[in-house]
């Protein structure tokens, strides 16, 4: 309960609008266009929502000046900037709405992916995002490629834990978060992992989400008053 090493992240993108971009997944979704260079063409769903709400200078400022903009690296919203992307999902009226309804639009008879660029242990989204874009452009389906954002994310877990494993000799890998919370996701890690002999630890009588992440802070805590 001391120490802990961030060996992966992925890398940082705006917020636009703070906490609103968590309700508004479209926010999210152009931030991570912009990031990874990818034109804001009003064929993209999220482009299109920020249109009609007269939005898109007003983000604009807001990525490029940092201004109510603070940065973030969570995989919770590369998941809602994709439901966004794909049209599934501009606005959230309870959280994860974007994820859980991405979820499962999933093709499961799919088995294509998508890339991701990893520099100095930084990933980075944007060759999954071109091709998400390219696809839709092509006229791909939504569970389709839904399907390959989710074998996607289960492959860079694969990869980087057979990296990690590499470099530091641990073979035990634990599954903690609130993105764990969706099935496809879980099932397809959980059968990647077990395929390369590591030995996981998924959650059961505590959630993986927040409350998971509460009784962590407090065993922490304990543990710091305790010493």
């Amino acid at each position: 309960y001391q120490e802990y090493q961030r060996l992966f992240h992925l890398s940082y993108v705006p917020l636009p609008g703070g906490d609103l971009a968590v309700r508004e997944p479209w926010r999210t979704a152009l931030a991570h266009l912009d990031r990874a260079g990818i034109p804001w063409d009003a064929e993209l769903p999220p482009v299109r929502h920020a249109q009609k709400m007269d939005a898109l200078d007003v983000l604009r400022v807001q990525i490029e000046g940092g201004v109510n903009a603070p940065l973030t690296s969570s995989m919770g919203r590369l998941f809602d900037a994709v439901a966004a992307l794909l049209g599934v999902r501009q606005t959230a009226n309870y959280e994860a709405q974007a994820a859980i309804e991405l979820e499962f639009q999933v093709d499961p008879g799919e088995t294509g992916l998508y890339p991701f660029d990893i520099q100095e242990r930084t990933i980075d989204p944007g060759p999954l995002l071109t091709s998400i874009v390219g696809d839709l452009r092509d006229g791909i389906s939504i569970p389709v490629i839904a399907a390959r954002f989710h074998n996607a994310i289960a492959e860079l877990m694969r990869r980087i834990c057979v990296q990690i494993r590499t470099d530091y000799e641990v073979n035990e890998v634990a599954l903690s978060g609130g993105v764990w919370q969706n099935m496809t996701l879980l099932d397809k890690t959980v059968e990647a992992l077990r395929k390369e002999g590591f030995t996981l630890y998924l959650h059961s009588l505590i959630p993986a989400n927040d409350g998971g992440i509460s009784l962590g802070q407090a065993a922490i805590a304990l543990h710091k008053l305790n010493l």
